[in-house]
């Protein structure tokens, strides 16, 4: 009997192996297409998941279960690709050999924002995301909430395994943070005298109010002029971030009125006189390197110049800035911006 036994396991297993053999090298892709395979699925769920990339799932079967690919199923997005073969799909599967997904970490204003956008190109959902920032042990050591914490999530663009978790996608934005600060930047944060959160802060409001990217320097520089003399910054961006704070983010804010300057809060510059107390958006590079290498001049106001799209004008007069500025309000007229 036991030898009988023994007979019929082997019979299967040489079964098994010649169709392996036969099938192994036998392109089997009907369709190319991305396989998700979720945590803690199982090999019959992968089977029926693969079905309609595939001509024929039995020749797949055979040999993914010769490669014991059936004991090692590993979560992730895969792409299937026309003519790969039984073997290969088996093997990358087996191996994980995911596909990465770019994610693109924008000037969000919110990490409620920047965890929406995240989630919809990784398997973590945002709440996954907004509770490991709150429960992540470096934060919580530094004291950083939700809006401190996003001097930690440099705008660039990312790429992430599919499976990554809340934790996982956090952790990589901790790690490039510490990438971004070399000894450079750590030399010109320590002689700027600010500390980091606030040229982040000064950072977030430079990247809404300058565009250009090589004018950053300059109006980071007119900032910094304010600060120095005591002045109230007057950034008209903060006051829309206060505002939306208030009244959500959804209302799309081309011109700001007095109702805006006049928000009650503690980010709104027109009203308080310093920094806000956090970054009013996720700041580009280039902004945070014009806060800590600003271009040297005495200008403290500046306007935006309608004979120069996305530039300003700058001038230490303030009698001249209200030239520039009575300009400004006539070309808004003008081309009826509301």
């Amino acid at each position: 009997m036991r030898l009988f036994t023994y007979t019929i396991i082997s019979l299967l297993f040489l079964s098994i192996a010649s169709c392996s053999y036969f099938y192994g090298d036998k392109q089997n892709v009907a369709k190319e297409g991305h396989l998700y395979i979720y945590p803690n699925a199982t090999y019959q769920q992968v089977l029926d998941s693969l079905k309609p990339f595939l001509k024929d799932i039995e020749q797949f079967d055979a040999v993914a279960q010769a490669e014991e690919y059936d004991r090692y199923v590993k979560p992730g997005k895969y792409f299937i690709k026309e003519g790969e073969t039984n073997e290969e799909i088996a093997l990358k599967l087996k191996n994980g050999d995911e596909e990465q997904v770019k994610v693109m970490v924008q000037n969000s204003p919110t990490i409620f924002h920047l965890a929406r956008g995240a989630s919809k190109h990784i398997y973590a959902d945002s709440a996954d995301i907004v509770e490991a920032i709150l429960e992540n042990p470096t934060f919580k050591e530094k004291g950083l909430d939700l809006e401190t914490s996003k001097m930690y999530f440099i705008p660039n663009t990312y790429f992430f395994k599919w499976i990554t978790t809340g934790e996982g996608f956090v952790e990589r934005m901790i790690t490039e943070h510490g990438k971004f600060w070399n000894d450079e930047r750590k030399q010109l944060l320590a002689n700027s005298g600010m500390t980091e959160l606030e040229v982040y802060t000064l950072a977030s409001i430079v990247q809404m109010e300058a565009s250009k990217a090589d004018e950053q320097p300059k109006v980071a520089q007119a900032y910094l002029n304010r600060l120095k003399q005591g002045r109230k910054l007057e950034a008209d961006p903060t006051s829309v971030y206060a505002y939306k704070l208030e009244h959500g983010f959804d209302e799309k804010i081309q011109r700001v009125y007095h109702k805006h300057l006049k928000t009650a809060s503690a980010y709104n510059t027109y009203q308080v006189t310093g920094l806000p107390p956090a970054p009013i958006t996720l700041p580009n590079g280039t902004a945070i390197d014009a806060v800590l290498k600003p271009e040297k001049h005495d200008y403290i106001f500046f306007c935006a110049d309608p004979d120069r799209p996305g530039y300003h004008s700058f001038t230490s007069s303030y009698a001249e800035h209200l030239k520039n500025a009575a300009k400004y309000r006539k070309w808004l007229k003008e081309n009826n911006i509301k």
